[in-house]
């Protein structure tokens, strides 16, 4: 379970007295309803809000969330404008998998009682599950304006930000919690945030001296073996994966870290043998039946790989690589109809591997489809180069952003243009580009850099910042004002951009205005020093005025 399950459960148990986790049984499944007799005598002789309401949180408690849904159901007959009432519905509309019927209910809750934080966070749980991502994020916001502090909003409104592509919103929004705080999944979600946006060295910077503080953390472990796995650094995965399991022997969790990193070196002997003892202990896991039967698929075992692949993709459906993986074993086995499906269905879970199309193709041609085959294979071509080109544009930034670091922004200038000429409509490479010319002391070609950028990325905060703060290092007030309202605009949580704006307005005496945006800093980040003296100063301005 992951640590926002927990923690949205722990809410939700805490909030409504219900333990109700995710039902063994699947929605449709017939429940039978049955309930200890005094409960069902206090129903049949006082049918009320209140009785369908006990009744309803007994069911939940026991998992039979079908049940649980039926009685709060009967209890919205008598008081349809409870919010309550809603709230506990769509909790067990959402356990039953009712999803679309959930996000209803726990509208309603909302629009009743607007100052209760658990119908928020279940909502915009709902609502990003739903892949209402726009709609998520106005409910974790509300969650936040509520419980500013918040783990399990700040965690979910990061998640959902980094899903849409707002990686530098997802920053900012987390940077200030974590500067007065620890708390691992935060932590994970900021490196996480940092390594979608290519900044894989800020993200190290985040997990080691966490992974130093608190060594004995799972989830931690995790999401550092992963970013050295994405760096290519396997002998280093490698050794901290072992030192996880070594740290916590016999636990599930560890081993499951060691076997991942086993994997990707291949099938080997102690792969096998870890993965079909982790199986026997949990033999309807998923990821483990997948791993085995990837495991079997690359031994050629295919049978064996198919017996796997098959129960895995049952149990978790809408999981593309386990999809990718039956589908070509399927092809092996010259189930070519089957394969078929199973990879066309695996490119509509969001399959990335170029290998995909290739796979399909080739069950195209034997299936007499040469048109779509030609199709698929042109499309492995293509995402075969642009895989090749992220791969060198990836390897040249790692190589300036560690001459960054090192103090050679010449040099990082050099290796972050071959990067540009690989993958030349990336915002964010443009702005590190610009960085490292600035600090080679080229303004006129980092202000280049910065509008290329914002030309590809209009919402990149950052960049929209930085263009302010080079316009008011040049006395152009005007166009400071129109950018830093951009970096604001498009990451409200940027408490510098706010600052800069208050600053940009305080020097032309617009003190109403430079006192809104002082106040915008300081609701973000109330410990900043530089908003608090400029906020004393914009104060004795007005006085004298």
């Amino acid at each position: 379970m992951s640590t926002r399950t927990m923690l949205l459960n722990g809410a939700l148990i805490a909030a409504c007295n219900l333990a109700i986790m995710v039902s063994p049984a699947a929605h449709g499944q017939a429940q039978k309803c049955s309930a200890p007799p005094s409960l069902e005598a206090a129903v049949h002789a006082h049918p009320g809000a209140r009785s369908y309401v006990q009744l309803g949180r007994w069911f939940g408690q026991r998992h039979q969330n079908a049940c649980a849904v039926e009685a709060f159901q009967a209890a919205t007959k008598f008081e349809p404008r409870s919010a309550e009432i809603s709230y506990l519905l769509g909790t067990s509309l959402f356990f039953s998998g009712q999803l679309q019927e959930a996000i209803d209910s726990l509208q309603q809750s909302v629009q009743l009682e607007p100052h209760a934080l658990e119908p928020h966070i279940l909502l915009a749980t709902a609502l990003d599950k739903a892949a209402h991502g726009a709609a998520a994020q106005v409910q974790w916001r509300a969650a936040l304006q509520l419980q500013p502090h918040s783990a399990i909003a700040l965690d979910g409104l990061s998640k959902s930000l980094v899903a849409s592509g707002d990686y530098d919103e997802a920053i900012h929004l987390l940077q200030p919690q974590l500067a007065s705080a620890h708390d691992d999944a935060l932590t994970i979600d900021l490196a996480y945030a940092y390594e979608k946006s290519g900044r894989m060295e800020d993200a190290g910077v985040i997990l080691e001296p966490a992974l130093r503080a608190h060594p004995s953390s799972l989830p931690l472990a995790e999401a550092m073996v992963t970013l050295l796995i994405h760096e290519a650094r396997f002998d280093d995965a490698t050794s901290l994966a072992r030192k996880t399991l070594q740290a916590n022997p016999g636990k599930m969790a560890a081993q499951r870290i060691y076997l991942r990193v086993l994997m990707l070196k291949g099938y080997s002997p102690e792969a096998r043998l870890l993965g079909q003892k982790l199986l026997a202990e949990a033999p309807h896991d998923p990821e483990l039946l997948y791993l085995n039967g990837d495991g079997e698929r690359r031994s050629r075992e295919y049978e064996k790989a198919r017996t796997y692949l098959e129960e895995a993709v049952a149990l978790d459906p809408d999981n593309a690589n386990t999809r990718e993986a039956l589908g070509t074993v399927l092809a092996r086995l010259q189930d070519n109809s089957g394969a078929r499906l199973q990879l066309e269905k695996a490119l509509s879970l969001g399959a990335q591997d170029p290998q995909v199309h290739y796979e399909l193709s080739r069950v195209l041609q034997a299936l007499g489809e040469t048109d779509q085959s030609q199709a698929q294979l042109q499309i492995f071509q293509r995402l075969l180069q642009a895989k090749t080109l992220a791969s060198r544009a990836a390897t040249a930034t790692a190589q300036a952003d560690h001459q960054m670091t090192l103090g050679n922004p010449k040099a990082a200038v050099a290796l972050y243009q071959q990067a540009l000429e690989a993958t030349p409509k990336d915002a964010l490479l443009e702005y590190k580009l610009a960085m490292a010319l600035d600090s080679a002391g080229d303004t006129a070609a980092e202000h280049a850099a910065l509008e290329q950028a914002v030309q590809i990325d209009p919402t990149l905060a950052i960049a929209q910042y930085r263009l302010g703060y080079l316009a008011s290092q040049n006395g152009d007030a005007a166009t400071a004002e129109t950018q830093f309202r951009l970096a604001v605009r498009y990451a409200p949580e940027f408490t510098q951009a706010w600052v800069s704006l208050a600053a940009t307005f305080g020097s032309e005496s617009r003190f109403p205005e430079a006192k809104e945006a002082i106040d915008s800093a300081l609701k973000l980040d109330p410990h900043n020093a530089e908003a608090q003296q400029l906020s004393e100063m914009i104060k004795t301005a007005q006085a004298g005025h």
